[in-house]
């Protein structure tokens, strides 16, 4: 077992210097996020410290945006899903949503209440949980409401302003699973950030 470990690990740091693509990079995020312990497979979690800045400022701590660009990534993709496939000739592959209709599904997706996300601490980290997240089946004491709706909500929409709704709709059409890849893990993305300093942890390890 000892053996399989090391090879494992191996295998890992060179993908790693070899360079992944977005997908590779997101599924890489996802493993690591999950807060598990690597000596017992088993994680901790306890209830969410916000200090003042935290908890009362508009904007979303740099920390949680990775996070939040994936939950926003995750909502739009089932948002335009839910349209398109209330459309016969879209469904099956003959159509496309025209622009007025992906416009005003994109626009009540950033509108939303997104009651259902929240902070929770796993292993001393604050993370964003909710719908698309791996932080979504964990159990324990996640902070609703307060500051995070608004936040998603401003995020969301400065998405829009950023890539305008016909490409967002241009990218989930040619990447439906992984609109987050385009949105999140792009040059300039949320995640683009984390991803490469999560890379440089496992080269010094």
């Amino acid at each position: 077992m000892k053996f399989l470990a090391v090879a494992v690990l191996s295998a890992c740091l060179c993908h790693i210097a070899s360079g992944v693509g977005r997908k590779d990079r997101r599924r890489e995020h996802d493993s690591q996020s999950t807060g598990k312990s690597q000596d017992s497979g088993t994680f901790e979690m306890r209830s969410p410290n916000l200090n003042d800045e935290e908890f009362h400022s508009s904007h979303m701590p740099d920390y949680l945006k990775c996070d939040s660009c994936r939950a926003i990534s995750y909502q739009m993709q089932e948002y335009l899903s839910k349209s398109e496939s209330k459309i016969s000739a879209v469904k099956e592959g003959k159509a496309v949503l025209n622009e007025s209709d992906y416009t005003d599904v994109l626009e009540k997706c950033c509108s939303q209440s997104w009651e259902k996300h929240g902070v929770i601490v796993v292993n001393g980290v604050k993370r964003l949980s909710g719908p698309g997240l791996e932080t979504e089946d964990f159990m324990g004491v996640m902070v609703l409401n307060g500051p995070w709706p608004g936040r998603l909500f401003k995020m969301c929409q400065a998405y829009l302003g950023e890539f305008s709704e016909e490409d967002i709709y241009e990218e989930y059409r040619n990447n439906r699973d992984y609109l987050e890849d385009f949105l999140c893990f792009g040059k300039n993305g949320a995640c683009a950030k984390h991803t490469k300093f999560q890379a440089a942890f496992k080269d010094e390890i």
